[in-house]
């Protein structure tokens, strides 16, 4: 998939009049996070239901592991894998445009990591909870596009017709601090411009480092607490 993705946006790049590496830049960069995140997630989601279901947990219980090593052992596996496709997307990045490469690829491919990673734990925690495979997917996807456009409904509540001190307003602002500002990580502009504020991103890698804890925790409180 990323190949094909890459493949397809030189072949849309060149289609344009001007500035037609940049245009294949950009577009590989926003097709292949998606896919990189699709693919995680289905890949997590039906990984862990299917565990449960061929009764590999129960095998794995039946060793001397605690739960809580088991919890953290498939987040670390599951992130390292997220490491790995995030490294194949920023490879493909730099195959599209080699000369365009600069410290604003750097800091997006790094973004990008850490938003595989707080999908992946995202994705592990629902498929711990919700026995349907689909539906947790569903719901990781959700997070996910609630945490890319949240930078949007900020927007909505900071404009003057609207009340910023009302009671959806506040409950808005309270999720922004719960849900991961994924708009603030992999923003196409740095592989043009370069980074622009490192201070949004510092606080987008912390409030991400700090959601994926407590997801860890939540699964591990449900894997804990439930009867074979």
């Amino acid at each position: 998939m990323l190949f094909l993705g890459s493949s397809l946006s030189i072949f849309l790049g060149s289609s344009a009049v001007i500035e037609k590496e940049q245009f294949a830049l950009i577009f590989t960069a926003s097709g292949l996070r998606f896919i990189s995140v699709l693919g995680l997630v289905l890949f997590v989601v039906f990984f862990v239901r299917r565990s449960f279901e061929s009764k590999d947990i129960e095998f794995l219980l039946s060793r001397p592991v605690s739960r809580i090593k088991i919890i953290f052992s498939y987040a670390f596996a599951f992130s390292l894998l997220a490491l790995l496709i995030s490294a194949g997307v920023g490879f493909c990045i730099y195959a599209v445009a080699p000369h365009l490469f600069s410290m604003g690829h750097i800091a997006w491919i790094f973004s990008v990591m850490m938003e595989n990673i707080i999908m992946v734990n995202t994705a592990l925690f629902f498929a711990m909870y919700i026995s349907s495979s689909a539906t947790a997917t569903m719901a990781t996807l959700g997070v996910y596009v609630l945490g890319r456009m949240m930078g949007q409904f900020l927007g909505i509540i900071d404009s003057p017709l609207v009340d910023s001190e009302g009671p959806y307003a506040m409950a808005l602002q309270l999720v922004s601090i719960i849900t991961p500002r994924l708009d603030l990580l992999g923003q196409t502009s740095w592989l043009l411009y370069g980074l622009e504020n490192k201070v949004n991103l510092i606080y987008a890698f912390i409030q991400g480092s700090v959601f994926s804890l407590l997801v860890l925790l939540g699964a591990s409180l449900d894997f804990v607490r439930r009867q074979f």
